[in-house]
C-alpha cells in the first residue's frame, strides 16, 4: 500500500483528540458541520466567479461589506497575506515609503518586494518580562510618516493588545497618505461590544482580516475591506494578479457562513467567551508560578484596548520554559497551545471550544504547577528562556541597519555560510522565530552582535524558526557586499 504521510498524520492527530486552543476558529469543524467535502466544486453555472463576481459571490461580498462597515469587501482564499500583498501592489510604487511597525508580520516584506517600496520602521514598546511588542511609540509616528505613501498599523498584536489608532489617523491625514490596518486577529471585533473597537470604525482606509483565525471559517479564508473613497478598482486589479484562478468554494462559503453566524449570534457568543476568559484568568492566577495578562496591560503607553479572549500565560519561578511546557501539556494532558515563547504560552479561546475545555486547561495547569514545584518537570534551557525577555525587548525595539531594499535583497546574489560566519553580514533570508512570525532580521539587513546573541539564546531555549533554508539556523544565506 502506498505511503500517505500527510494524510496519515492528519488522521492520527484527529484521532488523538487533543484539545486545541489555537486557530482555526471553527473548533475542529464544530461550527461548520454542514460544510462537507462534497461541496468542493468549481465555477459551475449559478456559482459565480471570484475574479468577475456578478452573482452569488458578489452578493456574499456585499453582505460582508455591510456587516463589517466597509465600502467594499473582497473574499481572500490565500489568507491575510494576499490581502497585505494586494494593498502594497495596488497602493505603492517603486521607491515609495511605507511606515509600519518593526514587529509587523513577515508577509509585509513580500508586499514590499512586489511593489518595490521601502520600509520606514517604527520601533515598538515592549512588555518587560516577556519582551513582547505591544504597540509602537507614537512619538515617532510623525517622523516616520513624513513623505510616506501609506501607513500600515498592526492592531491587535498576536497577544491581543490594541493600540490607539488616533495618532496613526492624524499622521496619515497630515501626509495625505493611506492608512491600512493589519487586523488579522481582530475579525470578531465588529460583532462584540466587549472586544476592542474595529479599525474600520476608527478611520482606517483598508483593513485585512485573517477571518479563519477567530471566526468559524476554514484555514486560509480571509477578507480585505476597503473603506469608502479608497481605490477599490486598483485593489481588485492586484487581487486578480495574486489570487489563484481556481479559488476554493469551500473557503468562500465558510466566509459567508461565518459572517451570517456572527451577525446573528456574535454578541452573545463572544460575551460568553469573554466571561470564560475572565474566570480562567482568575483561577490560573492562584497557581504558583503562573501569571495571566489582564486588563492592566492597557496601562502601557499607546495601548488603548485589549482582547481578553487571548490568554497569555507567563511562567515564573520553578516553572519550565514555555517551549518545554507546551510539549508537556500536549504529551500529558492532550492540550495544544497556539504558541509558546521562552517564558510564556498563548491560548486562544473560541466560542466553539468543547464544553470541557476550561476544566481541562485548569486541571493541566494545576498539575504543571505542582510538578514544577516538586522538580518533576524537566526544565531544559530554563536560564536561557527566562533571560531572553530583555534580549527580545532589545531586539524588537531596535531596527537593524538596512543596506538594501526588500526588492534589491530578494534579487541579490547570495551564498550559504555557517552561522558564526554570518555575524556582521547582510542577511539574504529571514531570521524569524515562528510563531509569532516577527523577523529579528529581514533580507538586506545586517546581522549585528546583539541580534546574534538573541538568536543563540532563543535557540538554546528551544525556539523554532521560519524563513531560512536551514530551520536549525546552523547555516544561513548571506548577501556579499
Amino acid at each position: 500500500m502506498g505511503e500517505r504521510p500527510l494524510w496519515q498524520a492528519l488522521q492520527a492527530d484527529y484521532q488523538e483528540g487533543a484539545l486545541g486552543f489555537h486557530t482555526p476558529g471553527h473548533g475542529r469543524g464544530r461550527a461548520l458541520a454542514g460544510l462537507g467535502i462534497h461541496l468542493d466544486t468549481t465555477e459551475s453555472p449559478g456559482l459565480d466567479d471570484l475574479h468577475a463576481p456578478e452573482g452569488v459571490i458578489a452578493h456574499a461580498q456585499r453582505l460582508a461589506a455591510r456587516a463589517f462597515g466597509a465600502g467594499a469587501t473582497f473574499f481572500l482564499v490565500q489568507g491575510a497575506t494576499v490581502g497585505i500583498h494586494a494593498l502594497c501592489l495596488a497602493g505603492l510604487r517603486p521607491g515609495d515609503r511605507l511606515a509600519l511597525p518593526r514587529h509587523s508580520h513577515r508577509s509585509v516584506f513580500g508586499g514590499l518586494v512586489l511593489s518595490g517600496a521601502v520600509p520606514r520602521y517604527l520601533p515598538p514598546l515592549c512588555e518587560k518580562e516577556t519582551g513582547l511588542p505591544l504597540a509602537v511609540d507614537p512619538s515617532g509616528l510623525e517622523a516616520a510618516a513624513e513623505g510616506a505613501a501609506a501607513l500600515l498599523a498592526l492592531r491587535p498584536s498576536y497577544w491581543g493588545t490594541a493600540e490607539d489608532l488616533s495618532p496613526w489617523r492624524q499622521a496619515a491625514e497630515r501626509q495625505g497618505a493611506a492608512l491600512w490596518v493589519d487586523e488579522a486577529h481582530g475579525a470578531a471585533y465588529v460583532f462584540s461590544s466587549q472586544l476592542p473597537d474595529a479599525a474600520l470604525r476608527l478611520g482606517a482606509h483598508a483593513v485585512v482580516h485573517g477571518s479563519h483565525k477567530t471566526l468559524p471559517a476554514l484555514t486560509q479564508a480571509a477578507m480585505l475591506h476597503i473603506n469608502a473613497g479608497a481605490a477599490v478598482q486598483e485593489v481588485a486589479r492586484a487581487l486578480a494578479l495574486l489570487q489563484t484562478t481556481s479559488p476554493s468554494y469551500l473557503l468562500m462559503a465558510s466566509l459567508d457562513e461565518a459572517r451570517r453566524r456572527m451577525e446573528e449570534e456574535g454578541e452573545m457568543l463572544w460575551h460568553k467567551t469573554v466571561e470564560r476568559a475572565q474566570r480562567l484568568r482568575k483561577d490560573l492566577n492562584h497557581l504558583k508560578g503562573v501569571f495571566c495578562w489582564g486588563e492592566e496591560i492597557i496601562n502601557y503607553p499607546a495601548v488603548s484596548g485589549w482582547d481578553p479572549t487571548r490568554l497569555l500565560v507567563v511562567l515564573r519561578g520553578a516553572m519550565p520554559s514555555g517551549y518545554a511546557a507546551r510539549k508537556w501539556l500536549r504529551r500529558v494532558h492532550g492540550i495544544e497551545a497556539e504558541l509558546a515563547g521562552p517564558n510564556y504560552l498563548l491560548f486562544l479561546l473560541s466560542p466553539f471550544d468543547p464544553p470541557d475545555a476550561d476544566a481541562r486547561l485548569r486541571a493541566a495547569f494545576r498539575d504543571l504547577s505542582l510538578e514544577a514545584a516538586y522538580g518533576a518537570v524537566a526544565k531544559p534551557n530554563r536560564i536561557s528562556a527566562f533571560a531572553s525577555g530583555p534580549l527580545l525587548k532589545a531586539a524588537y525595539s531596535s531596527c537593524p541597519e538596512r543596506v538594501l531594499s526588500p526588492r534589491e535583497a530578494f534579487h541579490a546574489p547570495r551564498r550559504r555560510v555557517s552561522w558564526p560566519e554570518a555575524r556582521g553580514r547582510l542577511a539574504a533570508e529571514f531570521i524569524c522565530p515562528y510563531p509569532p512570525g516577527i523577523p529579528l532580521v529581514a533580507p538586506g539587513e545586517r546581522i549585528t552582535a546583539d541580534i546574534a546573541e538573541t538568536v543563540e539564546a532563543l535557540r538554546r531555549a528551544g525556539a523554532q524558526w521560519q524563513g531560512a533554508a536551514d530551520p536549525g539556523l546552523c547555516e544561513l544565506f548571506i548577501i556579499d557586499e
